[in-house]
């Protein structure tokens, strides 16, 4: 099962990429941070995207959430970093990570080794943020089962609108495979173009299929926030009068 506390663990998860889950999952911790939370933020992604969105570098001798979910180091608090935003804590992931999908795959329990990983730490934090790969495999598996919701970010494009809608049904099958409680409590759309009709008819669309309560502030289109990852840091922080960063902040 999921991890039971006052903590809320959330997934963001989806099938296509580009469509800000990484963005989010960092932007969001930080707002929920600046509101004076205690959040982690979990990179299971191995292209470590919101490690360096967070200014920060693994070296070799870094413990990340590789060395964590192989067992090479049994403590899960050596592998949580300091961020540059007070009151939000990483676990770091690598490119190593990328060998982590075939060295797992026998391991036993193997679906339920990120919830093992974090079960230490859950009571230091208010959220946990889980931030997974944009395909659907061992790894993001573990996301969802060690989580009790996810958020699903939709770009307002037709295929990451259908991605997002797969992802739903992706949800409903982990859900009967493993006994699961999973729940989807944010459908976001991102990246949205007020000027495009198209935005805005594909947010009355999913208004209507998932429920206005399913459909959580959108983020607007703001290049600011392609920007702010070079800088090693989040929206809220790199450009804190921006579109993104009262986005992101409404959305905390």
């Amino acid at each position: 099962m999921p991890i039971h506390a006052p903590t809320r663990t959330i997934a963001l998860a989806t099938l296509k990429g580009g469509a800000g889950k990484t963005t989010t999952a960092v932007n969001l911790a930080t707002g929920l941070a600046l509101r004076g939370e205690t959040v982690l933020l979990v990179d299971l992604d191995p292209q470590a995207n919101a490690t360096a969105h967070l200014g920060i570098v693994p070296d070799d001798h870094t413990v990340t959430l590789y060395e964590l979910l192989l067992g090479m180091e049994e403590d899960p608090a050596r592998g949580v970093v300091a961020t540059p935003v007070e009151r939000l804590h990483l676990i770091p992931s690598a490119p190593r990570m990328a060998g982590a999908e075939v060295e797992l795959a026998a391991a036993p329990g193997r679906e339920r080794l990120l919830t093992e990983t974090l079960a230490p730490l859950v009571e230091r934090y208010r959220y946990i943020i889980v931030d997974t790969p944009s395909s659907m495999g061992i790894l993001t598996l573990n996301g969802l089962l060690a989580c009790g919701e996810t958020m699903i970010p939709a770009q307002t494009h037709y295929f990451s609108v259908l991605a997002a809608r797969q992802f739903v049904e992706v949800v409903r099958q982990v859900n009967r495979t493993f006994g699961a409680d999973l729940k989807v409590t944010g459908l976001i759309p991102t990246m949205v173009d007020r000027r495009m009709k198209i935005s805005a008819e594909l947010i009355r669309d999913l208004e209507g299929e998932f429920g206005r309560n399913l459909v959580r502030p959108s983020i607007r289109l703001d290049a600011r926030l392609a920007d702010a990852p070079g800088k090693g840091r989040p929206i809220q922080l790199a450009a804190p009068k921006s579109n993104g960063a009262y986005d992101y902040t409404i959305l905390a």
